[in-house]
C-alpha cells in the first residue's frame, strides 16, 4: 500500500517533469539547453525544401570547411552547425531507387547499418509523424569518435521521390538536454514545396 508522503512525491516529480518540458518547447522560440536559453526560429532549409524549427546559432558550414570535415565521397549535401562545430545538424538527399521506398525495409537496412559499426551498441529508434502527416525514421545512440562520446542521431523522411537523410551531432554530456529538443525539431518540419 502507498503511502501519502509517496504519493505526493509522485505528484512533485510529475509536476516538475511537465514545468521543464513547457520550458523547453521550442516552438515557444526558445528552449534551456546545457545551462543556457537557446532561440529558436522556423528555417526554410536546403534551398526551400522544407522549413522547421532550427536554433538561431546554426549557420550553413561553408563548403571548404564541409569537405575538410567530412570525406568528400561521402560528403553531406547541406551541413548547420554552431560556432564551435561541436553540435551540427547535416543532409543528404538520396533517390528512392538508391535505398527503396519502403519506410519499414529502409528502417531496418539503416539498423543494420548501425550494428555493423558496434554489435553493443543501444539504438533507441521511432518513426515520428508531423502535423503534415510526414514520416520520419530516427535512431538515437552513443558513438564513440577518438576518445569522445558523441550523440548521433539518425533520421530520414521522403520528399517527393527523394529520402532526406539526416544526422545530429552533439556531446554525449548534453544527451539529456538535446534528445527532447532534436525530436521536437523533426516534428516541426513542414514541406515547402
Amino acid at each position: 500500500m502507498k503511502s501519502y508522503a509517496e504519493d505526493m512525491v509522485k505528484i512533485i516529480n510529475q509536476e516538475k517533469k511537465k514545468k521543464e518540458q513547457q520550458k523547453n518547447d521550442i516552438n515557444r522560440g526558445y528552449a534551456e539547453i546545457f545551462y543556457n536559453t537557446v532561440k529558436f526560429e522556423r528555417k526554410k532549409l536546403c534551398h526551400g525544401e522544407f522549413s522547421m524549427m532550427f536554433p538561431i546559432f546554426f549557420d550553413a558550414m561553408k563548403k571548404p570547411t564541409v569537405v575538410l570535415k567530412y570525406d568528400t565521397e561521402d560528403c553531406p549535401d547541406f551541413v548547420y552547425t554552431n560556432e564551435e562545430m561541436d553540435i551540427n545538424i547535416t543532409f543528404s538527399f538520396l533517390s528512392c531507387e538508391q535505398i527503396g521506398k519502403d519506410i519499414l525495409k529502409v528502417q531496418q537496412d539503416i539498423e543494420q547499418d548501425i550494428k555493423e559499426i558496434s554489435n553493443n551498441i543501444t539504438i533507441e529508434k521511432d518513426i515520428l509523424n508531423t502535423k503534415q502527416e510526414l514520416s520520419i525514421i530516427q535512431f538515437l545512440f552513443p558513438l564513440q569518435i577518438q576518445n569522445n562520446t558523441i550523440l548521433e542521431v539518425i533520421f530520414l523522411f521522403l520528399i517527393n521521390c527523394n529520402w532526406v537523410m539526416g544526422t545530429f551531432h552533439c556531446p554525449f554530456t548534453q544527451k539529456r538536454d538535446w534528445i527532447n529538443i532534436i525530436k521536437q525539431m523533426l516534428l516541426s518540419i513542414q514541406l515547402e514545396n
